[in-house]
């Protein structure tokens, strides 16, 4: 069987390996397997499920233990353990809104 020219064309196309490098650069790959596995139709696994609940539960009282400790440094006047606290509580915030935005993403 003879293969038209225009199928010989893209089979040469599908070789290319700047076409992959290409894909790659403009993010083809850079959606996650959840996403990946939502957009498929599939059901997606009930453990990823469950570490997401288990991720946002640590973050919550990591965000909690930063502020309660953002307090008692400012109540004992230690700037030290404000400092901490505050990073703590900025830094599991902003982990929040990153898993926030995924769940509506996908």
């Amino acid at each position: 069987m003879r293969r038209s020219k225009f199928a010989e064309g893209r089979a040469e196309e599908s070789r290319d390996p700047a076409g992959v490098i290409e894909e790659w650069m403009m993010g083809a790959f850079s959606a996650s397997p959840l996403r990946a596995s939502a957009r498929a139709g599939e059901p997606a696994a009930p453990g990823l499920r469950m570490s997401a609940i288990l991720a946002r539960v640590v973050a919550w009282l990591i965000f909690l233990g930063g502020l309660g400790g953002a307090v008692l440094g400012i109540a004992g006047l230690r700037v030290e353990i404000t400092v901490a606290g505050l990073i703590l509580a900025c830094t599991a915030g902003l982990v929040l809104l990153k898993l926030r935005a995924d769940a509506h993403a996908g």
